[in-house]
Formats: structure tokens, C-alpha cells, sequence
């Protein structure tokens, strides 16, 4: 009985390292930005969200949507490498719209074998 239990261990075991997803894995070191309070009639402000491909295969950015015309991204648009940092860029423009509180958020889109869409987000406050 000790035997097949050891056995059934082992194999278990080895079960979760061949079973792990391979491919690209988009890992930010932040999802959120917080911007604070902003001159309302600020032309624009920016902040960026740093990245790895913590995967096994290249890391390709798709497409990246955002909640409103109010805010716009720039990202890689080569494959990032296994190992290899990255950077999308976030841009908002305050005085497109009324003064207040402000929440954006941006759809990612890769081939990241954990998730095709991760979200990440900006937020402030814009003052008169």
C-alpha cells in the first residue's frame, strides 16, 4: 500500500509539471495607475504599465482596446521574447471630458496562454 501511494505521489507530481501551459505568459508589474488629482484643462498625461514575458514562446500583443476615446495606447508592436520586459504606454486627455473623477480601463489583448485578455486600468481625479 506505501508503494502505491509513493507511486501515485510521484505521478501526480509529475502530472503538474508536464501539465503546466506552455507558450507566452503576459505578466504586468502593475494593473492600476492612479493619476491623482489633474489640471482639468491638461492637454494630456501619461503613465506606463511595465510587462514580461514570463513564458516559453514569444509574447505578441494583438490589439488593445480602450474604454473611450479620452484615452489611447501605444505597446509593442514586435513580439516580445521569453525573458524580455516590456512597456505600453498610456495616454489620457482630461479635457475631453467634464471635470471629476475619471476610471478607464484598457482591454489587453496577446497570446498569453493564461489569459488572451487582461485589463488594466487609470484613474484620477480632474480639477478646474
Amino acid at each position: 500500500m506505501k508503494k502505491f501511494v509513493l507511486m501515485l505521489s510521484c505521478l501526480l507530481a509529475l502530472a503538474s509539471v508536464f501539465g503546466q501551459e506552455r507558450g507566452a505568459r503576459l505578466s504586468f508589474e502593475k494593473t492600476e495607475h492612479n493619476f491623482g488629482d489633474v489640471p482639468h484643462k491638461a492637454k494630456q498625461i501619461e503613465c506606463s504599465f511595465d510587462f514580461t514575458n514570463d513564458g516559453s514562446a514569444p509574447l505578441v500583443i494583438t490589439k488593445i482596446v480602450t474604454s473611450c476615446t479620452c484615452t489611447k495606447a501605444d505597446y509593442p508592436k514586435k513580439p516580445v521574447m521569453p525573458g524580455q520586459k516590456g512597456s505600453i504606454r498610456i495616454i489620457y486627455e482630461p479635457g475631453k471630458k467634464d471635470a471629476g473623477m475619471f476610471y478607464k480601463a484598457v482591454e489587453v489583448y496577446s497570446n498569453s496562454a493564461d489569459a488572451k485578455r487582461k485589463t488594466i486600468v487609470i484613474r484620477g481625479k480632474a480639477i478646474e
